[in-house]
């Protein structure tokens, strides 16, 4: 299978170049000696937006070498605890500056394994991470026919075509920004590659030099781009928007819409989840004043639908209960070390997003809230429990619970804390471990927190006392 589009064009923002047909064809070749380098096996590749990466990347497409996409500003602890809990064959990064793992030496490539790698299974072409480079990562193991499949359910949804023109807006390491490259090189589409971030004139320089017609982003990236004033409509060849990631508020998905839609553009509002390889409900432009507040339709090729309490499976309007994703991009599994490398399709198509929501009349999904105690931040998937361990070693004296406020913040509750100013610093430094905005994680005392009857903390009412009292 061919890994993109005959029409594809990589265009560098940071020197004007553009590389295409035969140099591009020719540039993946040599990315593909420099894999050649290493022994068979999982390979890790640090991911920053260059069009080196990018090769990299389509080399072992099609070398079918099973690569795991890693956050270009990974730290060394977390790289070298990576390396010993996979065992992969090397670190696919020229010039890498971080101290050498044990078991490994250096190279013209990077890193590469002095003992053999980790056995992986045929189908395995991608490793991605669940919550960015936070934490002890659990890999997500995404088969080579559900990238694919994924890719070309995305071109059919938003009608991408090889005319659209769209710049690296989101991180290469996250399902949502993958997917964005993915769906354009299928339709060969031009990719403006540029590492500057999205709040900053040169990356919209960027677009406006090079005409860019789409623009993706989470909600977070949006509201920040509100404050900024910005609008679409300043940048003339935009004619799609996409969003996905937590929820966002309807006044501003009413804006952009309208500013967008007066310039005969597009807004798609989506759902997804790395676990499905990406996206896997899309809401269409047409259906934003009508169905507010939905995410959708399942995207082409798959299905969505509700698993009651009973274990029943719906689709019936109204019905309340886990969100149940069919599809050929579900994951085929999670790995957590070296030996589930090797490990076959254990989902089947098939996923339980630990999302609750329902449908409407007319097989609209909505979602109401999670299972589990996952929260969506800045569009980063965050474990609350470790949150309140990250309290812990951040000075938080007594017990602590945290809470997600919407999507939009999480509230650290301190049982017994009075003292303001130690709040503040311990809500600094927990965002800081989690690398968001600081403002994205708020701490308060509490006198008791307050309990069920089998002694576990009650986080309903602590949600609802989040709601109620914290400012917003």
């Amino acid at each position: 299978m061919n890994t993109f589009g005959a029409d594809v064009r990589l265009i560098d923002a940071t020197n004007g170049s553009t590389l295409a047909g035969p140099d591009l064809a020719k540039r993946i070749l040599a990315m593909e000696l420099e894999l050649r380098a290493m022994p068979e096996g999982l390979v890790f590749l640090p991911a920053p937006w260059t069009i080196d990466t990018i090769c990299r990347y389509l080399a072992a497409l099609r070398r079918r070498r099973p690569i795991a996409l890693l956050d270009p500003q990974i730290d060394s602890a977390t790289l070298a605890e990576l390396t010993t809990r996979f065992e992969p064959a090397g670190v696919w990064q020229p010039a890498i500056q971080a101290p050498v793992s044990e078991g490994y030496r250096r190279e013209v490539p990077g890193w590469v394994r002095k003992s053999p790698a980790a056995a992986v299974h045929p189908d395995l072409a991608l490793l991605m991470t669940t919550s960015g480079s936070t934490g002890a990562a659990r890999m997500v193991r995404l088969s080579r026919h559900g990238v694919y499949a994924n890719a070309g359910a995305i071109v059919r949804a938003l009608d991408i075509t090889s005319r659209e023109i769209a710049p690296t807006s989101l991180p290469f390491h996250l399902g949502y920004g993958l997917s964005v490259l993915n769906s354009h090189l299928l339709a060969g589409a031009t990719i403006i590659v540029t590492p500057h971030p999205v709040i900053g004139p040169e990356f919209w320089a960027a677009c406006d030099t090079y005409c860019a017609s789409s623009f993706a982003a989470v909600s977070h990236v949006y509201e920040l781009l509100s404050r900024l004033r910005w609008t679409p409509s300043m940048h003339p060849s935009l004619r799609t928007l996409t969003q996905s990631g937590s929820r966002m508020r309807p006044e501003l998905i009413a804006q952009l819409a309208g500013d967008i839609d007066r310039v005969q553009g597009r807004f798609f509002l989506m759902y997804g989840q790395t676990e499905a390889t990406a996206r896997m409900a899309i809401l269409p432009p047409v259906k934003i004043a009508s169905k507010a507040g939905s995410v959708g339709l399942a995207v082409p090729g798959s299905a969505l639908s509700i698993r009651l309490e009973s274990g029943e499976e719906t689709q019936k309007a109204d019905a309340s209960g886990e969100v149940v994703f069919r599809g050929p991009g579900v994951m085929m599994g999670y790995a957590d070390s070296a030996v589930d490398l090797a490990r076959g399709d254990d989902h089947h198509g098939m996923l339980r997003t630990g999302d609750i929501g329902h449908f409407d009349q007319d097989g609209y999904l909505f979602l109401e809230g999670r299972l589990k105690r996952i929260a969506k931040l800045f569009g980063q998937r965050i474990n609350l429990d470790a949150v309140e361990r990250l309290a812990a070693e951040a000075g938080a004296r007594g017990m602590t619970a945290a809470v997600s406020l919407e999507d939009e913040t999480i509230v650290i509750w301190c049982e017994g804390e009075t003292d303001t100013e130690k709040l503040a610093v311990l809500s600094k430094r927990v965002a800081e471990q989690l690398n968001v905005n600081r403002h994205g994680v708020r701490a308060f005392g509490i006198g008791a927190l307050p309990a069920l009857s089998n002694g576990k903390i009650d986080y309903r009412a602590l949600i609802t006392k989040a709601s109620n009292e914290v400012p917003q």
